[in-house]
């Protein structure tokens, strides 16, 4: 077998997709562009979503000559997942919705791609045989869609089917997992295990991923293959001059996700900055700390820094798309990465992004691949929440120096060496 004929057309399908907001669409947007300046006509069918979720990030990255999108009506209640609700209307259609769904779903009703089997199916099929595509990657969550592409494959036997996790499916704790019961876990895990027997690829961007795949479901390993989050050098923008004007520039940019984890680490981190202000209240006014968070409203956390007297230290930003935020990330002398425990294995596309920048790194989270990961390759430094408060008036006081390891290889995880991955392990 070769790799893909060159002019070769493939079908990607990722229910997130700019221009609808949300990381899950960057992934395959990076892999899409990539894939279409090397000369492959890229088709991608995705939601539409609605219109208040619209303006992603990576929009200039599908704009690429070569993409072509598909949007289809996302037909799931917007209301089930956008966040935060903030009208009594709203709040009394999640709960309508709450009621409704699980009668007319089996299995994760959670899943935004429920409903989405008959429209899916009828466009993927006509772009299949219209324009001859024989690869097709699924990537999930949602994972229904994978489930689906069963389907796809009994319509089209002819199709190299790709199923593409970016994160634990049944073995993990998101997307409504460990809250459904009994019987609808048993359906979901019944659909993984036909997904995982039935499709001739599967990428993960995890190491871990992949061994809980392969330790469950057995068979040719090579069929499982590691997947990275790719930095594109596209995003990384102009590299800016040191602002040397004494300040101690901490950043933070992403989601913060993990729901009760995510405001014990907020509050961790107002509590270490009220210390660092009684400690040394000299060193305490040279910080800054910017966050520019992703994903969903901060009117909670602006509240909660307003009441800890902090809002001359803590400043809220817009988010920025990746060409204008790293230029600022390589201003910062300090990154703040936060990682909810059910994540602590999984490294997530800002972390490569991060590294690669080689700008000192303080993770906070419990240990696991990501804190080995930054301690191994000398990229920062890891703490627990718990230490947080204590340890953050060290360190913006200068007694913890916090480095990094400038001459780490880290260009196996650019863009172009993992599309050539994809290419010789994958798309054959």
């Amino acid at each position: 077998m070769g790799t893909m004929q060159p002019g070769e057309p493939l079908l990607i399908v990722s229910h997130t997709f700019p221009p609808y907001r949300g990381i899950g669409g960057r992934r395959w947007a990076k892999f899409a562009k990539a894939l279409a300046r090397r000369g492959h006509p890229v088709h991608v069918i995705h939601s539409d979503g609605p219109k208040e979720l619209k303006g992603s990030l990576w929009s200039e990255d599908v704009r690429t000559p070569g993409i072509v999108t598909h949007p289809l009506p996302q037909r799931y209640p917007t209301v089930l997942f956008k966040r935060p609700l903030k009208s009594l209307g709203e709040k009394l259609a999640y709960r309508l919705w709450g009621r409704v769904m699980p009668l007319l779903v089996k299995g994760n009703w959670l899943d935004k791609a429920v409903l989405w089997e008959g429209p899916f199916l009828k466009k993927a099929e006509e772009l299949i045989r219209t324009h001859g595509i024989r690869h097709v990657v699924i990537t999930g969550a949602p994972f229904r869609l994978l489930h689906f592409g069963l389907k796809l494959k009994q319509r089209c036997p002819g199709i190299v089917l790709t199923g593409d996790l970016r994160d634990p499916w049944t073995w993990g704790h998101v997307y409504g997992h460990g809250t459904l019961g009994a019987e609808r876990e048993a359906h979901e895990r019944a659909m993984e295990a036909a997904v995982m027997q039935g499709y001739d690829h599967i990428t993960c961007p995890a190491p871990a991923m992949l061994d809980h795949l392969r330790r469950t479901y057995g068979g040719d390993p090579t069929r499982f293959v590691l997947l990275p989050h790719a930095i594109d050098p596209d995003d990384l923008g102009t590299p800016a001059p040191p602002l040397r004007d004494g300040r101690l520039r901490i950043i933070y940019a992403g989601s913060l996700y993990g729901a009760q984890e995510a405001e014990a680490y907020f509050k961790a981190l107002l509590k270490g900055l009220t210390n660092a202000r009684e400690r040394d209240p000299e060193a305490f006014h040279r910080c800054q700390l910017d966050l520019y968070i992703t994903g969903h409203g901060v009117d909670r956390y602006t509240g909660m820094v307003k009441a800890a007297g902090l809002e001359g230290t803590i400043h809220f930003h817009a988010p920025l798309p990746a060409r204008q935020l790293f230029p600022l990330v390589r201003q910062a002398d300090l990154v703040l990465i936060f990682i909810p425990s059910g994540n602590r294995d999984l490294l997530g596309t800002k972390f490569n992004e991060i590294f690669f920048l080689r700008k000192p790194v303080l993770h906070v989270g419990v240990p696991g691949l990501v804190s080995h990961t930054i301690t191994a390759k000398r990229l920062g430094a890891s703490i627990t929440v718990e230490d947080l408060p204590s340890e953050l008036p060290r360190i913006i006081a200068g007694e913890h120096r916090i480095s990094v390891e400038a001459s780490a290889d880290l260009g196996e995880i650019e863009l172009d060496r993992i599309t050539d991955r994809l290419l010789r392990e994958v798309l054959v």
